[in-house]
């Protein structure tokens, strides 16, 4: 069996997967290709620029939790083709991605300490405390722990989101924990079908 039988073409993948990983790439192409446009003095130019990058990644965001919840499985294909995340991401070297890890893990508990080392927290930091906290819970998870094979709603968040999941992971912690555990009994099942 070649590694052709076991992929399956990204235009073959469910609408929704394909809205979301489009709609996250669009949001972060927006503000990198408008960047010449951002500096023409019409006032109404860089509203409209964060309006539509806004809009972009709200769809990402939607769709990202529609598949995490209707399909937490799909991380576990492997796309042939067209899927810019298996070609970029997923196919770059360890010690690079490891490296932008450990700055982006770095740069979040420094700014984590920020806010605590004066022994004075205002709610809003009290907030970001517990968001930044658990950004970098599952940002250390992704780095030392993560397996798609073992964490196939996981293995979804990153395909979709291109790893902008990582600073939302607690705004999608609901998708999470119900598409984890609809993927294991999903799984379940299937194993149950494949031995009886």
């Amino acid at each position: 069996m070649g590694s052709q039988d076991r992929t399956k073409l990204f235009r073959e993948f469910p609408l929704s997967v394909r809205i979301a990983q489009r709609s996250w790439i669009t949001a972060m192409a927006i503000p990198l290709f408008s960047f010449r446009l951002a500096k023409v003095k019409i006032p109404w130019v860089v509203p409209t620029i964060i309006a539509v990058t806004g809009f972009f990644a709200l769809i990402g965001f939607v769709a990202t939790c529609w598949v995490i919840v209707r399909y937490p499985y799909i991380g576990l294909v492997d796309a042939a083709d067209g899927d810019v995340y298996s070609k970029y991401v997923e196919k770059s070297s360890v010690f690079l991605k490891k490296l932008l890890g450990v700055m982006l893990a770095m740069g979040l508990a420094l700014a984590l300490y920020l806010p605590i080392h004066d022994g004075k927290i205002t709610g809003v930091e009290l907030l970001w405390l517990l968001y930044g906290g658990a950004v970098l819970m599952f940002l250390l998870f992704v780095m030392l722990k993560f397996n798609r094979f073992d964490h196939p709603a996981v293995a979804t968040l990153l395909r979709c989101s291109m790893g902008l999941g990582i600073p939302l992971f607690p705004l999608l912690l609901p998708a999470l924990i119900v598409g984890s555990g609809r993927a294991k009994r999903l799984l379940a099942e299937a194993q149950e079908q494949l031995t009886s």
